[in-house]
């Protein structure tokens, strides 16, 4: 009986959240959600700067994206900051992953282009 009520009273709880976020999305129509929010391009370059150029833009974006939002500003420019960060995260991933997944990073690799008639590296097929 009390694992009941409690599912139940979780249940309750996670609809009355869901009630109060349509209510305030209902009150602020300028506001639209996440979903229904127009998305932005964001063109990155690769360039032969390190990486801690784009970790600088993104410090730099948070920071922009605090002030912009602290300053009681709309809604959408907040929105639009964050958009701006959470864009130059993913670019600072995704150069993270792309360095890993280069055949030349890998150190086996690379001794093979250097001696391909080592043991190591060679290629037996049937």
């Amino acid at each position: 009986l009390s694992i009941k009520m409690s599912k139940d009273l979780l249940v309750r709880t996670q609809w009355s959240k869901m009630m109060l976020a349509k209510r305030s999305l209902l009150s602020r129509p300028q506001v639209r959600p996440a979903a229904f929010r127009p998305r932005r391009a964001v063109l990155v370059r690769a360039s032969g700067q390190p990486a801690v150029d784009l970790s600088k833009k993104v410090e730099d974006a948070v920071k922009d994206a605090e002030e912009a939002c602290s300053k009681g500003t709309s809604q959408q420019d907040c929105a639009v900051a964050w958009d701006t960060v959470e864009e130059l995260s993913a670019a600072v991933s995704h150069k993270k992953d792309a360095a890993k997944a280069d055949v030349t990073n890998d150190p086996l690799e690379k001794y093979c282009q250097d001696a391909p008639d080592a043991d190591e590296c060679r290629v037996y097929e049937d």
